[in-house]
């Protein structure tokens, strides 16, 4: 079985998912994003944290990169360290739950990350 959540950003989508998390542990394997802000509470970057406690600021605006997403510099391979060991173990332990909260612009830039995801998703 296959679920995706679509929806605009805010409605609620990455706190469905660590409710899911939070509630089948054991069972689940994935990642989410979430937005970094600084002591004004405005958004300097994105963190991808992922179901095993492991998690990485993957985006910034203090980063310079060539992958770029508004104003904000991405880090690929810092998101590939993380995020694509989780997605093999997961082809590997097809009884798990694959959570993956996010698969837009700065996820993409990753061309593993997005054939493992195809893969994952067939």
């Amino acid at each position: 079985m296959k679920v995706i959540v679509t929806g605009e950003p805010g409605v609620g989508k990455t706190t469905l998912v660590k409710g899911v998390v939070r509630r089948t542990k054991d069972k689940v394997i994935g990642f989410w994003t979430e937005e970094v802000r600084d002591r004004r509470g405005k958004r300097k970057g994105f963190r991808v944290v992922t179901t095993d406690g492991r998690g990485a600021l993957f985006a910034s605006k203090t980063f310079t990169s060539k992958y770029l997403v508004g104003s904000y510099g991405v880090n690929i391979k810092r998101f590939e360290e993380v995020v694509l060991p989780l997605l093999e173990r997961a082809r590997r332990e097809a009884d798990k739950v694959l959570v993956i909260d996010e698969v837009g612009k700065m996820e993409l830039f990753s061309g593993k990350f997005a054939e493992l995801v195809r893969e994952l998703s067939r």
